[in-house]
């Protein structure tokens, strides 16, 4: 019995959330850690290089943010029109359609400063377990639904999440930090 109730602690929490079929191949946008073409897509075998974030401004961002400065940011990234719909009064949902009947919904977490979005991320992706992943920028973090790690990377990668915050992604011990264009100390 102990057994079967340790398998789905491995196996993160299942959203129900299917995600978009077009999505683009993740590898063609990364590179080892070294710098080098044909990187593994394995925790640590990978960064996402400069290419993925071409035309976008990936400076670090000190001044707290509002989640209208992430609608702004997926409206100029072509995601069109995404609006936040308020949960709570620091936590919002961002709907982004994937198929004709369902959506891969991101939840938007306002902290006070970095230091807790930071926090937030990394309490969050654990809780949830394996798969979840998420991004984050100066006072907001966002939480996405479980999804392989090439799926995730690929979604992060068409929205330009990948440049717009930090990466993060649930493994089976630890949240890892996926390195990239956009860093913050």
């Amino acid at each position: 019995l102990a057994l079967a109730l340790g398998v789905p602690a491995c196996s993160g929490i299942d959203a129900g959330v299917e995600y978009p079929s077009d999505l683009p191949d993740p590898k063609r946008f990364l590179l080892t850690p070294e710098n080098g073409p044909d990187p593994s897509l394995t925790l640590g075998g990978f960064k996402v290089g400069p290419e993925a974030c071409k035309d976008v401004d990936t400076h670090p961002v000190t001044q707290k943010l509002s989640p209208e400065d992430l609608s702004r940011f997926l409206s100029a990234q072509g995601a069109g029109s995404i609006a936040p719909k308020q949960a709570r009064s620091n936590l919002y949902w961002f709907d982004f359609p994937a198929s004709d009947k369902s959506f891969v919904r991101l939840r938007l977490a306002v902290l006070e400063d970095s230091k807790h979005a930071t926090q937030d991320l990394h309490d969050a992706v654990l809780q949830h377990g394996p798969g979840w992943w998420g991004v984050r920028r100066s006072n907001l973090a966002v939480l996405a639904p479980k999804a392989s790690l090439r799926e995730a990377m690929a979604f992060a990668i068409k929205y330009k999440l990948v440049c717009w915050g930090v990466f993060t992604y649930a493994g089976n011990d630890d949240a890892y930090v996926v390195p990239g264009p956009y860093a913050e100390l």
